[in-house]
C-alpha cells in the first residue's frame, strides 16, 4: 500500500460516521487509507455531541453505545497536541482547534461539514472538503 493519507475529521464528520450508514460504509472501508489526527479537545466534543437526544437515538439504534464510539475514534486515530493556537475563524472560534491539529500534523486535508471551515476551501495549503468530497473524490 502507499502511503497514507494524512487527515483530520471535525466533530460533525465523526458523529456523522456513526449516525450514517452510507459514511460509516466509506469510512470503514478508507481506514486502511488514512491516518486519522485527533485531540483530547474533539474527543470532549464529541462526547457531548453523543448526549444531544437526536445523535443519542440514532447512536442507540445502530446497537453502539456512546462509549464504544468514542473508543473506537480514539483507537482509530492519533492524538496530537498542537502547541501553535491561531485566531484564523472569527464567527466560531472552536474552528481554529481543526486548523491548529492540520498544521501540528501535517495533514493533506481537513474533512468537516462546517460552514466556517468551508468558507475558507483551504488553509496553509490543507484542502478542507465536505465528507462527500473526501470519500468520494480523495479515497476512491
Amino acid at each position: 500500500m502507499g502511503k497514507k493519507v494524512k487527515v483530520v475529521f471535525d466533530t460533525n464528520v465523526w458523529s456523522s460516521i456513526f449516525t450514517h450508514k452510507i459514511l460509516n460504509g466509506d469510512y470503514t472501508r478508507a481506514k486502511q487509507k488514512i491516518t486519522v489526527y485527533i485531540n483530547q479537545d474533539i474527543i470532549l466534543e464529541i462526547s457531548k455531541v453523543l448526549l444531544y437526544p437526536k445523535i443519542a437515538k440514532i447512536i442507540n439504534e445502530t446497537n453502539w453505545n456512546r462509549k464504544e464510539v468514542l473508543r473506537a475514534i480514539k483507537v482509530n486515530s492519533t492524538i496530537v497536541q498542537p502547541k501553535l493556537r491561531l485566531h484564523v475563524v472569527e464567527d466560531d472560534f472552536e474552528d481554529n482547534k481543526i486548523l491548529e491539529y492540520a498544521l501540528a500534523t501535517g495533514a493533506d486535508f481537513i474533512v468537516s461539514g462546517d460552514k466556517h471551515l468551508q468558507e475558507l476551501g483551504k488553509y496553509k495549503k490543507k484542502k478542507i472538503l465536505t465528507p462527500r468530497e473526501f470519500f468520494d473524490e480523495v479515497i476512491k
